[in-house]
């Protein structure tokens, strides 16, 4: 037998620094990330972490991150400036700048674990096993180890069921309020169930790029619902002329203030599921751009229209709003929204659901649609009960939602992690951008603080 002749070497293109910059040369007998990652022992089970394969498209992927910021986060924004005064409009002009610069960092730590990997020694366990970074947790332990992946898993998946508690919660009353004069049978505690049974047919859609659909309906429903309650309020105006203020000098208002604007921007938790599932990654900074850009075109007129008409009468949701309930659209505006908890909640549970069936294997097990099933039943359920307990107490939980889980995963965790992993990768930040970032931590931290005193203070005394 002639033997075949050796194939020709791959040839690999040289690594690409996240910033656009050229990358070093790896060391001599370094393996590459590519490598790494199928090879590491850590290979097999890392895989598994990000079970999704490049199912969205970039307009997919913006109808994602759209859908998840855009519509309970809407209705909160007249009712933040209700805290702040009309120094609101800054602040929530300067958290979506900030918001959507960590949006972007965030991501771009990515690479530079794939940058720092490919110059360290393939043969050490802990480097192998660091291999591949496909979610938030894994940056987290590329920055700071055991710890920081921990922290940010806890952190993340909090926030994103109670997220899921809210929009059940949510749904829930807004049922009674479309249909409990026409039937008496319909209490709170129903209607949340009524809503929960909505939600679970999310059993069926496994990945991003499936939810994407539900997204692209969502997104027109909630941009009607924008425009409606911007029309309804300046033709229903209160019987009063609004009291407004220029800045609230109660450091528990800002807080909340603070905590009612994260709502608007409030998608990093999802970002790493939402980018693994595009088919083409070097689109996710003009996505993420752009979408930044829609989201305030929506979400800005709904704080000026709603502060001005209404003052600090404003309700949380706006809908709520005393004088709104003479709009013959209220009860459409209200179905609207409703609707739109129906695709946003399947999106937020998405990451966490995948998360705990790739550590079971889920996806290994015989029937793994019937087990998946009955594990995203059980968190319906739970989303059920928790709803339940904090009926009365609506405002309050989104704003401790918020300062609790969303402005870590949203400011703080980004802003640390790109430091520390820039600084390992040999590219240190300027002394600009080390200012920048830690005015951004800064901030966010005194807000939050400020925030989660202010609404445990409500919760108590609704209780």
């Amino acid at each position: 037998r002639r033997s075949s002749p050796p194939r020709p070497a791959r040839i690999r293109p040289p690594p690409v620094d996240p910033r656009g910059l050229p990358a070093a040369e790896p060391a001599a007998g370094a393996m590459q990330p590519m490598e790494l990652k199928a090879r590491g022992p850590g290979g097999a089970a890392r895989a598994v972490a990000n079970p999704e394969h490049p199912t969205s498209s970039t307009l997919g992927a913006a109808f994602n991150v759209f859908c998840t910021v855009v519509g309970t986060g809407m209705l909160q924004q007249a009712y933040g400036a209700a805290e702040t005064g009309w120094v609101g409009v800054a602040i929530m002009l300067v958290m979506g700048a900030a918001s959507c610069y960590t949006a972007i960092i965030l991501i771009r730590c990515f690479g530079l674990i794939e940058e720092i990997l490919a110059g360290q020694d393939a043969s050490d366990p802990k480097v192998r096993a660091l291999a591949p970074a496909v979610t938030y947790g894994d940056i987290g332990e590329a920055a700071f180890g055991r710890a920081g992946q921990v922290t940010v898993q806890v952190l993340m998946h909090t926030s994103l069921v109670l997220v899921g508690v809210v929009y059940n919660l949510l749904g829930g009353l807004n049922l009674v309020n479309i249909f409990g004069s026409r039937a008496e049978w319909l209490t709170p505690e129903v209607g949340i169930a009524i809503m929960a049974g909505a939600v679970w047919f999310h059993v069926f859609l496994k990945s991003m790029g499936e939810v994407a659909a539900v997204s692209a309906i969502n997104t027109v429903v909630t941009v009607t619902l924008a425009v409606t309650i911007v029309v309804e309020s300046l033709l229903h105006p209160p019987a009063e002329p609004p009291r407004t203020t220029w800045v609230s000098l109660d450091p528990m208002k800002l807080g909340s203030g603070f905590a009612a604007f994260i709502l608007a921007f409030d998608v990093h938790a999802v970002l790493p599921t939402i980018y693994g599932a595009m088919r083409t990654k070097e689109h996710y900074e003009p996505m993420v751009r752009g979408t930044y850009v829609a989201v305030l075109a929506v979400t800005l007129p709904m704080l000026v229209v709603g502060y001005a008409v209404y003052g600090e009468a404003v309700q949380s949701p706006v809908y709520n709003t005393p004088a709104l309930a003479r709009s013959s659209l209220l009860k459409v505006m209200v179905g609207l929204i409703t609707a739109h908890l129906l695709g946003a909640y399947a999106i937020v549970l998405n990451p966490t659901e995948r998360a705990l069936e790739a550590t079971l294997g889920i996806d290994n097990l015989r029937l793994p649609l019937l087990w998946r099933m009955c594990l995203r039943t059980m968190f319906v359920l739970f989303t059920y009960g928790v709803a339940v307990v904090f009926q009365n107490s609506f405002p309050p939980l989104l704003d401790l939602v918020s300062a609790l889980t969303a402005a870590p995963t949203m400011f703080l965790c980004p802003c640390m992690f790109y430091i520390t992993l820039s600084a390992k990768a040999g590219r240190p930040l300027s002394h600009a951008q080390l200012a920048g970032n830690a005015m951004i931590m800064g901030v966010s931290l005194v807000g939050a603080v400020f925030g989660i005193v202010g609404a445990i203070q409500s919760m108590i005394a609704t209780w």
